[in-house]
C-alpha cells in the first residue's frame, strides 16, 4: 500500500488507475463546465489481469447511453447553470464579496467500491491527508436521498499556512441506483459551505426519479405546422384556435362550470428568460414580482425532451375575471429557443389537471 491507501500495481496499470481518478476528479470539480474528457475511455497500456475490460468504450466523452433524468427544488439563493455533458444539475451559490460555492450532481457508472479512493481525492481537494477505512467508515453518516438512503462525507479543510487561502469545505452525498453511482456535491469557502449544509440536505431530500415510461400511443395531436412539436392530449382538453401569439392552446372543463386553459407558445432564444416569464405570469392573477432568489425558490426541475425544464406554481386572483386562479407554468430551454406551457384558471380544476399537464408536457417531441 503507498501512502495514499492504493495497493501498489505494475507501472502501466498504475497509470491507467492514475488517469481513471484524475478524470473522475475533474468531472466533480467545483466550477469545471468542460467535462468534455473521454472519463472511460482509457487506453490499456498492459495485458495485466486485473485490467476490466471497459463496457462503456465507444460511448463518446463521458455521455451515459441514456441521460438519466432528475426532479427537485432548489433551494433560495441558488443560482441555476445549464446542465451540462457530464452533469445532470449545476447551481452556483453567492456568498460575501466574490465569494461562492458549487453544487454539482453528476451520475456515474460502475463506480460502487471506489469510496475510499473518491474520498481520499475529496481529501487533497481540500488540502486534508488521506485516511484508511477504517477511518472513512467513522466519518461517513447517512442522508435521505429521493426516498431512499445514501451515504454521506464533509470534509474541511485549514487555512493555508501563508493564511492566503482560506479554509475549503467540501460536502457530498452518494446514492447507488439502477447500476448508477449518483455524485452529490457541493464545494466552496468553509463556512459558506457549512451555512448551506441545511440547504444542501433539503434539495437531498427533494430529490425525485421519474420511472421510465412506456411507450407513448399514437400522439392525438400531431404538426399541425411548421415547427408545431408532437404531443400526447390528455382526454377530455379541446384544441381550440390560439391566436397569433401561441402555438396552440386547449380549454378545460369541470364540475360547476369551472374552467381552465392550457397555453402553448415559443419564443427565440430564452425568451426574455425564466425571472422575467414568472413575474408577468404572477401579474396575470394579481401578484406582485419576486426576486430571482424566491422564484428559485419557489421553482421545480421537471425532466423533459433530454433536458431540465424549470415549473413553478403560484395562486391568486385572475385579474379579468376577478376569481381565483392557480397557475402551472414550465418552460423548457432549448438550444435555439424556449417553450413556454401554462395552465391557469380554476384552482381545484387545474390541481386535477396537475398530472395530466406534466404528463402532456412530458410527452412532447420536438
Amino acid at each position: 500500500m503507498n501512502s495514499f491507501g492504493f495497493r501498489h500495481e505494475p507501472r502501466a496499470h498504475a497509470r491507467g488507475a492514475g488517469c481513471f481518478f484524475a478524470l473522475v476528479l475533474l468531472a466533480l470539480a467545483p466550477g469545471c463546465q468542460r467535462e468534455e474528457i473521454q472519463v472511460y475511455n482509457i487506453e490499456k497500456e498492459s495485458r495485466s489481469s486485473e485490467t476490466r475490460p471497459n463496457p462503456h468504450a465507444g460511448q463518446g466523452h463521458g455521455v451515459l447511453p441514456n441521460r438519466p433524468r432528475l426532479n427537485y427544488r432548489t433551494p433560495a439563493g441558488w443560482t441555476t447553470r445549464p446542465p451540462s455533458t457530464m452533469r445532470v444539475a449545476s447551481f452556483a451559490i453567492a456568498g460575501d464579496g466574490e465569494e461562492s460555492a458549487d453544487v454539482a450532481v453528476i451520475p456515474l457508472p460502475d463506480m460502487g467500491g471506489r469510496d475510499l479512493d473518491m474520498v481520499n481525492l475529496w481529501r487533497g481537494q481540500v488540502r486534508l491527508a488521506p485516511i484508511d477505512a477504517a477511518a472513512m467508515e467513522q466519518s461517513r453518516s447517512r442522508v435521505p436521498i429521493g426516498g431512499a438512503e445514501g451515504k454521506f462525507f464533509d470534509m474541511a479543510g485549514p487555512t493555508s499556512p501563508e493564511g492566503e487561502a482560506p479554509a475549503l469545505r467540501v460536502m457530498v452525498a452518494i446514492l447507488e441506483r439502477d447500476g448508477l453511482s449518483w455524485f452529490f456535491k457541493m464545494t466552496g469557502p468553509d463556512a459558506l459551505v457549512q451555512a448551506q449544509k441545511t440547504a444542501f440536505l433539503d434539495f437531498l431530500k427533494s430529490v425525485e426519479f421519474p420511472a421510465d415510461e412506456p411507450a407513448a400511443p399514437a400522439p392525438a395531436a400531431t404538426n399541425a405546422g411548421e415547427g408545431k412539436p408532437t404531443w400526447t392530449v390528455p382526454a377530455g382538453w379541446e384544441e381550440v384556435p390560439g391566436g397569433a401569439f401561441l402555438v396552440a392552446k386547449f380549454n378545460l372543463t369541470g364540475e360547476s362550470g369551472a374552467t381552465a386553459a392550457v397555453n402553448v407558445s415559443t419564443s427565440p432564444g430564452d425568451g426574455g428568460g425564466w425571472l422575467d416569464n414568472v413575474n408577468r405570469w404572477r401579474g396575470q392573477v394579481g401578484l406582485s414580482s419576486q426576486s430571482a432568489a424566491e422564484i428559485n425558490a419557489a421553482t421545480r426541475a421537471l425532466a423533459v425532451a433530454g433536458t431540465q425544464a424549470q415549473m413553478i406554481e403560484m395562486l391568486g386572483t385572475d385579474a379579468r375575471t376577478e376569481q381565483p386562479a392557480r397557475v402551472l407554468g414550465v418552460m423548457v430551454p432549448l438550444p435555439d429557443r424556449a417553450w413556454f406551457y401554462k395552465l391557469m384558471g380554476d384552482p381545484q380544476l387545474v390541481e386535477a389537471q396537475r398530472a395530466r399537464f406534466t404528463q402532456f408536457v412530458q410527452s412532447v417531441k420536438y
